[in-house]
């Protein structure tokens, strides 16, 4: 059973990074990889709000749904590095320590966010 939540989420995860990614991305600004930046926030808030709310009976079927198999495939710290090193490696030195900085205050802010205005 949690194979198929895991397959399940992460399908779904996948999925909506594609979609999220691309509708917050701007041909007028390629430089900065705005949409995964997007994604990256928005996925650590859902993790940071999720992490208090989630009792024990629904922790067996959340855990493989939401945690690993969705949030695992929808925050997409992979392609944060791959945006980073295209960025890096065609000159953008700003733009990439910019984005980077950004990337990794925001999403760790917004899981702190979550976190706290959940908590008990």
């Amino acid at each position: 059973m949690n194979v198929f939540l895991i397959c399940l989420g992460g399908s779904l995860g996948a999925l909506s990074r594609f979609y999220l990614s691309n509708l917050f991305d701007r041909p007028e600004s390629p430089e900065l990889p705005l949409g995964i930046l997007i994604v990256n926030v928005l996925g650590c808030l859902i993790l940071g709000l999720s992490y208090n709310l989630i009792n024990s009976d629904l922790e067996k079927i959340l855990t493989p749904f939401l945690f690993v198999g969705f949030l695992g495939a929808f925050t997409t710290f992979s392609a944060f590095s791959r945006e980073s090193l295209e960025l890096i490696n065609s000159g953008n030195f700003l733009i990439a320590s910019f984005y980077i900085l950004l990337s990794i205050f925001l999403c760790l802010s917004a899981t702190w966010m979550g976190m706290y205005l959940t908590k008990s």
